[in-house]
This record gives C-alpha cells, sequence and structure tokens, in this order.
C-alpha cells in the first residue's frame, strides 16, 4: 500500500468510526476515497507535489470526525415514531376493552380472555421487535421458500384441519394452534410480490403476467377447497391491487379484475352451501329477517342506538345475547362503553394511522422496501375498514378481524407485519448508495 493509500484509508476509517450504520461504511469508503483520489489527481496535474495535494485533499475534505458525524446523521437508523405512538393507543384501547370486558361479564368461560389476550400481545410485540431489527432484505432470498410451504400447508389443509362453522382454517401443531388461513392471507401476497417484483418491473410480458396469475391462483384455490372465503377475497384483492402497483397498469388490472370478481361472486352467490347468499343479503332485509342471519346487525344497531354521544360507561351491562361476541366485534362494544364521539375519534385515528404508512413510500428508495410497505398498508386498510363498516350493523358481518384491537391470535401476526414494515422505514437511509440516486459530494472545509 502507498503512502497515499494507507493516508486516505486513515482519514476514512476516523470518519467511519462516527457512523454507526455498518451497512453503507463500504459505500461511502469508495464514494470519499473517489473524491479523495480526483481531488489529488486535479492538483498533481497543477503541478503540486503528491504529498503537497494529499494534504491539500484531505483539508478540503475536512475534519473526518465532524464529516462523520454528518454522514451519520444522513445514514443512521430511523425510528418512526408517529406509528409507534399509533400503535401504542390501539395497544391501549386493546387491552382497556378485553379488561373491561372480562370484569363486568359473568360467565366464567370468558374469565380468562384477558390473560390470554395479554399473552398474544407481548408475544406479537417480541416479534415485532425482533422483525424491526432484522434486515428484511434477507426475506427477499427465501420468498421461494416461503411461497411452497405455505402453498403446500394448503393443499394438505382439507386433509388435516378440522372443520370450524364449515371453514378449515386451523392447524394444531404440538399443541400450538396455528391460524394458517390467515398466515397465508397476509404473507403470501409479500412471498408473491418478492418473487415478481423483478420480473414485472423490467418486463412486463405475456410470461411474467401469467406467472404472477399462477402463483396466485394456486393458493386461491386451496383457501376455496378450505371455504374460507373471508380470507380468500383480502388475499385476491391485495394481490390485484398489489399487480397493478408494481406493474402500474391501473385500467387493465381493474377491468380483468371485474370480470374476474364478477365471476367469484356468481359462484359464491349461487352455491348452496352453508347459505352464504341467505347471510350476505340478510343486510338487505333486516326487518324480515329479524331473528335470522341478520340478528347480529339488529344487536349492533341496537347497542349503538343505546350508547348515545358518550356512552353507557365501563360499568354497562353485557346481558344481552351478543355479549359472547364483543371479542370478536371490539368496535360495536368500544362505542357501547365510550360512545359515538369516541367512535368517530377511533375513525380518524384510523385514517391518520393508514395515512401515516402511506407517507413512508417516497422515503423508502428500495424497490422491495416499498413494496413490503404497501402491501402491509393495504392488507391493514382493508380489514380495518370493513372492521368499521361492520360497527354499523349496514354491511354484512363476518369474521374480519380488527387489527390489534380484536380478541385472537391473529394479533402476533399484526404485530409481526407491522415490526416488518417499521423495520423497511428503520434502514431506508442505511441501504447501499449504489441503489440511490447518486448526488454530488460537498466537502467541508475548516
Amino acid at each position: 500500500m502507498t503512502n497515499r493509500d494507507e493516508r486516505i484509508q486513515h482519514y476514512l476509517d476516523h470518519m467511519c468510526v462516527e457512523v454507526k450504520a455498518r451497512e453503507v461504511h463500504n459505500d461511502l469508503r469508495d464514494e470519499l476515497g473517489n473524491h479523495m483520489e480526483e481531488m489529488i489527481l486535479d492538483k498533481e496535474q497543477e503541478g503540486y507535489s503528491e504529498e503537497e495535494a494529499i494534504a491539500y485533499a484531505i483539508e478540503q475534505m475536512g475534519d473526518p470526525a465532524v464529516v462523520g458525524k454528518s454522514m451519520h446523521r444522513l445514514h443512521r437508523h430511523r425510528m418512526h415514531w408517529g406509528l409507534l405512538t399509533g400503535l401504542s393507543s390501539l395497544l391501549i384501547i386493546s387491552l382497556l376493552l378485553t379488561w373491561i370486558y372480562t370484569t363486568n361479564i359473568s360467565v366464567e368461560t370468558f374469565q380468562f380472555l384477558y390473560k390470554s389476550h395479554l399473552i398474544y400481545t407481548i408475544f406479537g410485540l417480541v416479534l415485532m421487535v425482533f422483525l424491526m431489527y432484522f434486515d428484511y432484505q434477507k426475506w427477499k432470498k427465501a420468498a421461494w421458500w416461503i411461497y411452497i410451504l405455505l402453498s403446500g400447508m394448503l393443499w394438505i389443509n382439507p386433509l388435516v384441519s378440522p372443520i370450524d362453522y364449515g371453514v378449515q382454517r386451523f392447524w394444531s401443531i404440538f399443541g400450538l394452534t396455528i391460524d394458517l388461513t390467515t398466515i397465508s392471507m397476509w404473507v403470501l401476497p409479500l412471498a408473491i410480490g418478492a418473487i415478481m417484483l423483478d420480473k414485472l418491473r423490467t418486463k412486463c410480458d405475456v410470461q411474467s403476467v401469467s406467472t404472477y396469475i399462477l402463483l396466485v391462483a394456486l393458493p386461491s384455490f386451496s383457501l376455496l377447497q378450505a371455504s374460507d372465503w373471508v380470507r380468500l377475497f383480502p388475499f385476491g384483492t391485495a394481490t390485484i391491487i398489489l399487480f397493478a402497483w408494481i406493474t402500474r397498469k391501473w385500467l387493465y388490472t381493474f377491468v380483468g379484475a371485474a370480470i374476474a370478481g364478477l365471476i367469484t361472486m356468481m359462484q359464491l352467490l349461487l352455491s348452496g352451501e352453508y347459505r352464504r347468499f341467505e347471510r350476505l343479503t340478510a343486510v338487505f332485509n333486516l326487518q324480515n329477517d329479524p331473528l335470522g342471519h341478520g340478528s347480529y346487525n339488529q344487536s349492533i344497531m341496537s347497542i349503538l342506538h343505546s350508547a348515545g354521544w358518550w356512552g353507557n360507561g365501563s360499568a354497562t351491562s353485557f346481558d344481552h345475547h351478543f355479549k359472547g361476541y364483543y371479542m370478536d366485534y371490539p368496535g360495536v362494544m368500544f362505542i357501547d362503553v365510550f360512545g359515538w364521539l369516541a367512535g368517530i375519534l377511533l375513525l380518524f385515528g384510523i385514517v391518520w394511522f393508514l395515512a401515516s404508512m402511506l407517507k413512508m413510500l417516497p422515503h423508502v428508495l428500495d424497490e422491495f422496501g416499498r413494496m413490503i410497505v404497501f402491501s402491509i398498508t393495504m392488507m391493514f386498510a382493508l380489514q380495518m375498514f370493513y372492521s368499521l363498516a361492520m360497527t354499523t350493523g349496514k354491511v354484512p358481518v363476518v369474521s374480519v378481524t380488527f387489527p390489534f384491537i380484536g380478541f385472537g391470535s391473529h394479533l402476533i401476526l399484526e404485530y409481526a407485519m407491522m415490526g416488518l414494515l417499521l423495520g423497511v422505514y428503520r434502514r431506508k437511509d442505511t441501504i447501499s448508495l449504489r441503489k440511490k440516486p447518486r448526488q454530488p459530494i460537498t466537502t467541508m472545509s475548516k
């Protein structure tokens, strides 16, 4: 190594000490080192000696500690405190509602709910923190394996999963119950997007589009076989919107999706299995069938009517027949206890929460990271808005869970997805500089 190289490396070593994100050290060395070499060569052509040219370049760059601190401010790990604040609010609401419910209900069967809910929440938060600090780019390499594993489990699901209310969702492995279709609904769009992102962005031809359709069709058929329409529709909707976002062919995508959706709806409504047509259309004739499929809607609207602007308080009576379903539809209980005003505030809070996720997109320059943010935000939006719509009693009441608030093991998965999203934001300024638009480096003089 020449004297020139030693002095430049010595300068860069001192500069990198101040930059905590090690992911960008090599890129900063290349950028700043090449910039110093250019200055040295320019000065040597002007007649400076090598020692004088090196001294000039170091002087122009400035104190390595100052430069390093400046680079650290530009390329440090970030935390999205706004999203964490919103998530903390949902966590408090969730624990508060569960505590109110378990302390007011007299049925012993429901007394274990608070401990179970707390355990799910703790596991979810631990997983969220892990994924927040895990390098999300490593998931891209595992996308095919994740897709094959989940698709294979869905394929054999009808053989091993018990039928629960006509749906085959859960696997029991070593005493641990896994909600397979819910996991697939969340994870498979991410895996498919990771597999097809580069192919569709570089060459959106017939082969690439056909591959994407096939990757979506295989798990869709499995969800259809499991009779889990509630998870099938968000999965299908998410993959369609994701395809349009990746290819930027929104019009063609939605025309094709409208045709496919019409065929699917005909299959759903004309099938006599589990009387889905009656269950979904009951909302249009509640007066004619108050004790049938529309009984949930009638109960919800009755609760909303009695709540008023300020609610019935934490000591409200849960003696009506809807009491056993409060934890499945926590928005109803939230309004029952705290009133319409609190429900309106929850609506605005959810809109702000989702908008904060979408606002991350322009700041994330890595395409895979942007795809993760878009996919997760979209899935949260589909579930949150439909959960809020069910709270009015004016739409079909189905088993769509309210993220972060509803009771169940789905909490673990939702916190995990939030951890993955926050992990993308955390690394948005520490990805390789070669993937970012080149910007001129300004020297810092003493």
